[in-house]
């Protein structure tokens, strides 16, 4: 072994001290490694090709998605941490393959390739501040890796991969928990010895003063000199072959492990589209809605299904997961994964698959994923907004309920729901002469806005109409429109339900009449805004109607006006906590005019844990409602209530806005025995109370 000298230029070889023969083998080895590489990433390609059409790029999309990607905000959302440990990972990784790419660049194609010594700028002061930048972000990137590994370690309850809706002896996942250790470990050891290599070579080549700005390296090489130029050198020299087969290894092992996310992932973000919750897509085929194959599927979606890290943060937040129902939205996405590697005939290198092969299924919905799986979700979006990589879990659902739905595979109460629907445009069964039954009694006329124009027309959903619970506070509504001197009229028998929870549970057709037969009553309307007490309905109208008016939420027009000056409430004392409803929420982004109009009041608010974006759900949304809950552990609204009640004695009123908020938490505070301890009250019905300055006791 050569002892090598230190150079006065900034600057050092590649293949330092190696022969042609190491040079010749390390690119055969490089240009097998790429070869590996190129087959799996095609693997992928082909199987993305798979899906059907899905017109997700665009400028705006995708520069919001690289902005996300850049920050790593959506990670660090709810897990700041993790979103900080990430971002150096991230960043460090992107400036190491940089640097590596540089290499590249000036070594293998204006060294050798093009013959261009004289062009070649690896070296003087563009060195010393490449090392300096590497060691920094390098130093970012290990510490990142052992925080992320520190977290792992400590076994939170979101990464436990126990699946909810089959016992432990019926599958094995032992394999993603393999792939996750192997990625983060190899991640680390190439870091590690990146330093190492980078301190061996500092040593043995006599400490050049232009290496002190490699602050790890040289750190690392005097810790490392005791060995001596020579002992420095052969430590070098199998910590270069080390380090080197390493980095072959991952870029081979990437296209079939969880290192793969480093490319789905980005490209999810930038491809994602968080409106397609908002407004379903409609079926290719009216004639057979749904999903019933592989090929069924947009590429987007089988995108989405390789871009899951397992993280768990939508297996948290499910309120299904949570009442003891056998959905996890990570579950979900992991199974429709297997099946898509399984029929697509890509293999990952740990096994055949963590979950059963279900290449045989002939129907994804009920086999690879089970009927009671689909239909326990609630379509509250909690899963989109907790997942970091943008997968969108909902429209995928309801996609497959489609299918249950056209075999005629639906839940019993559901059954009947629609059957109500089909005949009287509403879910309760009920006349639809009887639909504005509930303003009878009041001490004003409410228009028909069929007959007379008014500046709004209330839509009132199903539940503020029919349900004796919300009926009470749709007079409080119209008694406040009253005297805030609000023009409004109704559709009378001419409404009939949105269809926005008809949708969601897979009935399209349905949907498309109710929405037909509304957009017909619209019609003959005359109106100038729309405002609406149901969140359900107003995400309906919002974006699945083709109707060009605003569409306000009535916190929204309450909200306007209190700040103008036109409702003064006032008065109130004591502590309220409000529920936010999912479809006001995660679907309108309205978390502040509630809450305004609670301050107005004078009453405090006390936010409970899960608020805003990270709202829990009531448990009725997507059809829920309607369907049967008796088998649960626990329904959502009677978790959330527990949650309300855990915040003090002092917090009396728990405060909603949707009717379905009104029935369900109106059940679960009895059904808890916190009915003298808790009262579930409507915004208007505060506001009411406040306008009058009746005492609270």
């Amino acid at each position: 072994m050569i002892v090598l000298a230190a150079s006065d230029v900034a600057g050092r070889e590649v293949f330092l001290g190696f022969g042609t023969e190491t040079k010749i083998l390390f690119y055969l080895l490089a240009f097998g490694v790429i070869g590996i590489f190129g087959f799996g990433f095609w693997r992928r390609i082909a199987k993305y090709q798979r899906g059907r059409p899905a017109d997700r790029i665009d400028l705006r999309r995708l520069m919001r998605g690289i902005g996300l990607v850049a920050s790593q905000r959506t990670i660090a959302k709810r897990k700041p941490a993790v979103g900080i440990a990430h971002f150096f990972v991230f960043w460090g990784f992107i400036v190491l393959l940089i640097g590596t790419t540089i290499i590249a660049i000036d070594e293998d194609i204006i060294g050798i390739l093009l013959r261009k010594p004289e062009w070649q700028f690896w070296r003087g002061a563009f060195y010393v501040g490449y090392s300096l930048i590497l060691d920094v972000f390098g130093i970012g990137f290990v510490v990142g890796l052992l925080v992320l590994g520190r977290i792992r370690r400590s076994h939170p309850a979101r990464l436990d991969y126990t699946r909810v809706d089959l016992p432990e002896d019926a599958y094995d996942r032992s394999g993603y928990s393999l792939d996750d250790r192997v990625f983060l470990g190899i991640l680390l050891f190439l870091g590690v010895s990146g330093f190492l290599l980078e301190g061996f070579r500092i040593a043995a080549t006599d400490f050049p003063a232009f290496e002190k700005v490699s602050i790890a390296g040289w750190l690392v090489a005097l810790l490392t000199s005791p060995l001596g130029e020579r002992g420095n050198d052969l430590a070098r020299v199998a910590t270069w072959w080390i380090h080197g087969l390493a980095a072959l290894s991952f870029v081979a092992y990437i296209p079939f492990s969880k290192a793969m996310h480093i490319v789905d992932d980005a490209a999810d973000l930038m491809l994602t589209d968080r409106g397609s919750a908002r407004a379903l897509a409609a079926p290719v085929d009216p004639m057979a809605p749904g999903y019933r194959t592989l090929d069924d599927f947009t590429w987007k979606e089988l995108l989405d299904f390789d871009a899951c890290t397992k993280c768990g943060r939508c297996h948290e937040v499910c309120p299904a997961r949570a009442s003891g129902s056998p959905l996890s939205p990570r579950d979900l996405v992991l199974d429709l994964r297997e099946y898509s590697d399984a029929v697509s005939g890509l293999r990952l290198w740990y096994g055949p698959g963590a979950e059963p092969d279900h290449r045989d299924a002939t129907e994804i919905a009920g086999q690879v994923v089970g009927t009671d799986t689909l239909w326990a979700c609630t379509t509250c979006m909690a899963c989109i907004e907790a997942c970091p990589v943008g997968i969108e879990h909902v429209p995928t659902i309801v996609q497959l309920r489609r299918r249950l739905v056209d075999v005629g595979d639906v839940e019993a109460g559901l059954q009947t729901a629609f059957q109500s629907l089909a005949r009287g445009g509403n879910s309760f069964g009920k006349s639809a002469k009887q639909r504005a039954r509930w303003t009878k009694g009041l001490d004003l006329t409410v228009k028909d806005v069929r007959k007379e124009p008014a500046e709004y027309l209330w839509f009132l959903g199903d539940h503020a109409a029919f349900d004796p619970r919300a009926v009470e506070v749709s007079r409080t509504v119209a008694r406040l429109f009253d005297a805030a001197g609000v023009d409004f009229g109704i559709l009378y028998e001419g409404e009939q339900n949105s269809g926005n929870d008809v949708r969601r549970a897979g009935e399209e057709g349905l949907f498309e009449m109710l929405r037909d037969n509304n957009l017909a009553a619209l019609e003959d309307a005359d109106f100038r805004r729309i405002v609406t007490t149901d969140p359900h309905s107003l995400n309906a109208l919002r974006n699945e109607y083709p109707i060009d008016v605003p569409v306000l939420h009535y916190t929204e027009l309450f909200d306007t006006l209190v700040a103008s000056g036109t409702l003064a409430p006032g008065g109130l004392t004591g502590k309220a906590t409000y529920h936010d409803p999912c479809y006001l929420g995660r679907y309108a982004s309205e978390y502040e005019a509630p809450r305004r109009l609670i301050a107005a009041t004078g009453l405090e608010l006390v936010e409970m844990g899960r608020c805003r974006e990270n709202s829990f759900c009531c448990g009725a949304g997507g059809g829920r409602i309607w369907m049967d809950d008796t088998g649960l552990d626990e329904r959502p609204a009677e978790n959330r209530i527990r949650e309300a009640v855990a915040l003090g004695d002092d917090v009396r009123f728990f405060v909603v806005a949707c009717p379905k908020d009104m029935v369900m938490y109106s059940d679960a505070v009895k059904t808890t025995g916190n009915e003298d301890r808790l009262e579930v009250v409507d915004i208007a019905q505060l506001l009411e109370r406040a306008l009058e300055a009746v005492p609270v006791g």
